[in-house]
């Protein structure tokens, strides 16, 4: 399923061709909030593989830039509109089976959706507000959500619907970062691909107890194989 895939893509593929600013001003930083010295992680990962930004670090991580392009204002409002499809999958399988991974990674998409509009006030960007569960103004990320809500008929299958909406993420991000300039987007969207590759694996154990495989469709094998091996990233 390369739906969200195609989404990021066609904003990436205009975001640096003569691209028009839009007039803001970055916020400041408030009085309380110090640069974080090195050692400070970005995100959090609970022995489960659960993945969050660690927020109140974000802001003052974050690098004095040019003013963000209308491009890149428009990508990172697909991008939170890609987590909340997340989010809000997770949640409808919450529902379904009451299985703490999906309540708390669905908990840790809410927070993926907060870094994204971290950044955005960061550049005095002003947002509107989220639609109700499973809503997307977005024909295409309609579809999407509800093709993989539907998916889910036994808690085996939402665990590898949920899998492979990770593994698409992963090969999203993977794919956009190769053209993002701007430090604070690539900052966060470097992160979001690690925060994915936890929550595949998460979700991934959870196949596996349930007597299920996964086989990626998305990455390659070699991929693969070098997130699954590896152990779940701090994001340090």
């Amino acid at each position: 399923n390369k739906n969200r895939m195609k989404t990021l893509s066609t904003i990436m593929g205009v975001l640096f061709m003569g691209a028009v600013s839009i007039s803001c001003q970055k916020s400041e930083l408030p009085n309380n909030e110090t640069l974080p010295e090195e050692s400070v992680q970005v995100l959090t990962v609970n022995s489960d593989g659960v993945t969050s930004f660690n927020t109140p670090v974000l802001t003052p991580t974050f690098e004095n830039t040019a003013e963000l392009t209308a491009e890149e204002i428009e990508f990172l409002f697909a991008v939170r509109e890609d987590e909340k499809v997340a989010r809000d999958l997770y949640a409808h399988f919450y529902s379904k089976y009451p299985l703490k991974p999906f309540e708390m990674i669905g908990k840790a998409e809410s927070n993926h959706i907060s870094a994204v509009e971290k950044l955005l006030t960061f550049y005095s960007i002003s947002f509107p507000a989220l639609s109700e569960a499973g809503i997307f103004a977005n024909a295409e990320r309609q579809l999407n959500y509800t093709t993989l809500a539907a998916a889910g008929n036994t808690s085996l299958e939402a665990f590898t619907t949920a899998a492979k909406l990770e593994e698409t993420g992963i090969y999203d991000y993977m794919t956009v970062l190769q053209d993002i300039t701007n430090p604070n987007i690539k900052l966060v969207i470097e992160h979001l691909m690690k925060a994915s590759s936890n929550h595949l694996k998460a979700f991934l154990r959870n196949i596996d107890a349930l007597g299920g495989s996964y086989t990626p469709s998305i990455l390659s094998q070699e991929q693969f194989d070098n997130i699954i091996k590896s152990n779940f990233d701090n994001g340090r």
